[in-house]
């Protein structure tokens, strides 16, 4: 190859050009692993995909079985399928209740592959069974990959010896390369991992040779002298952005006028409380309160007044609140309270009438006796609903119950 005039002696560029001929011969080698190992996952992803389907087959054919309680047909089919799939190892057939109608255990003794570290994994399905769209049971479904990985153990084990005469080349190879051409960028690497690190922009990099890497260090330094004068005001900017962003957020989930987290939290909170309940993990109670009478001492004494008087309410719902309750402003002159976790229904009666009781205690406005109460409904999830917007139907209409029933009462959903 002839050299470069332009490039000068001892340049990078010629030196790699030569080293990266090499160590591309020997990355071609090493692909031989990388395709092995991408057909291994294609191969067991096919698996998967052709013991799901044979799966959900036997779901289907099982379903009038399970339908009829006939569990002899359905050990036969599960004994069937069981001898047409080599690596099966076992099929259990539930009902509704989770119970085991039908079960085949493979009695196979353990390949010699599976003790190794590494084999023998099995993996799981569960496919439900369905009949006229309503679940009768479910179909649990284990199998293992032995014949999968055998055939592949053999194909690396053979290229095993190969493998390593080419990690010695490679490790030669590149101990040669950092020794002779890479050096400077090597340290070049360092310096900025540790600017990384540390965020030390008053380090700075020797510039060794006047080849391609040494005119890329001197360009570091010069990037790490602006950053050094930028860093400051970057920080400060960023610390009033972040201060701004709190400041938003906080605006964004609280009400401006009672401090209670607003309808946005509510609808947050409500759907997280759901999720819990669909999962089995707890009971929700929902209070949605309406207050009493709030228009007319609005219309009467102003906004200002009503002001007052909601601060005042906030004030006494909080006051007889537990420290797992949830009290929110929807807006205007209602509120919502959520109770989880909720031990009866009971307790969420209670709750509901000490709330009313300390809305109703004597209320001056601005000199003026007022009258002020607070008509709830209640509904508690599951019972009443697992949907966020289910339950706060039900709680409307109890609330909207309560206001027909004389006001100043609660009224609990009905299943």
């Amino acid at each position: 190859m002839t050299a470069d005039p332009r490039l000068g002696r001892g340049s990078l560029v010629q030196r790699l050009t030569r080293l990266n001929v090499g160590v591309l011969a020997l990355t071609l080698f090493l692909s031989f692993v990388l395709v092995q190992g991408m057909a291994y996952y294609t191969a067991r992803a096919q698996q998967r995909e052709a013991a799901g389907a044979a799966a959900t087959l036997l779901a289907q054919n099982l379903a009038p079985m399970l339908a009829f309680q006939d569990p002899r047909a359905a050990q036969i089919q599960l004994d069937e399928v069981a001898g047409r799939r080599a690596d099966l190892r076992e099929l259990q057939l539930l009902d509704v209740q989770g119970r085991s109608f039908a079960h085949w255990r493979s009695r196979a003794p353990v390949a010699t592959l599976a003790r190794l570290p590494g084999f023998g994994q099995a993996f799981e399905l569960r496919v439900p069974i369905v009949l006229q769209n309503d679940p009768i049971g479910a179909l649990h479904w284990r199998e293992a990959q032995a014949e999968l990985e055998a055939m592949m153990a053999r194909i690396w084990l053979g290229g095993l010896a190969l493998l390593l005469l080419a990690l010695l080349l490679a490790a030669l190879a590149l101990r040669w390369v950092q020794r002779r051409a890479l050096a400077p960028l090597v340290a070049l690497a360092e310096l900025t991992e540790r600017v990384a690190t540390t965020q030390d922009y008053g380090l700075r990099a020797a510039v060794v040779h006047g080849d391609e890497v040494g005119r890329l260090a001197g360009q570091v330094n010069e990037m790490l002298r602006r950053i050094q004068v930028w860093h400051q005001d970057l920080h400060q900017q960023l610390q009033q952005q972040r201060q701004a962003g709190m400041a938003l957020r906080q605006l964004a989930h609280r009400d401006h006028l009672t401090g209670l987290p607003n309808r946005l939290s509510f609808d947050i909170e409500l759907e997280r409380q759901v999720i819990e309940v669909q999962h089995g993990q707890q009971a929700l109670g929902l209070l949605f309160i309406d207050l009493d009478h709030f228009k007319a001492i609005n219309d009467q004494l102003g906004h200002a007044a009503g002001d007052e008087v909601l601060i005042e309410a906030t004030q006494r719902l909080s006051s007889v609140l537990r420290d797992q309750d949830t009290l929110f402003r929807l807006g205007g002159d209602e509120f919502a309270l959520l109770v989880a976790p909720l031990h009866s229904a009971a307790t969420l009666e209670q709750l509901a009438g000490r709330l009313i009781a300390a809305v109703s205690a004597p209320l001056q406005v601005r000199g003026r006796a007022m009258p002020l109460g607070a008509s709830i409904g209640g509904a508690i999830a599951p019972q009443h609903g697992q949907e966020a917007a289910a339950l706060l139907r039900q709680a409307d209409t109890a609330m909207y119950a309560a206001k027909a029933a004389g006001k100043n009462c609660y009224r609990i959903a009905t299943p």
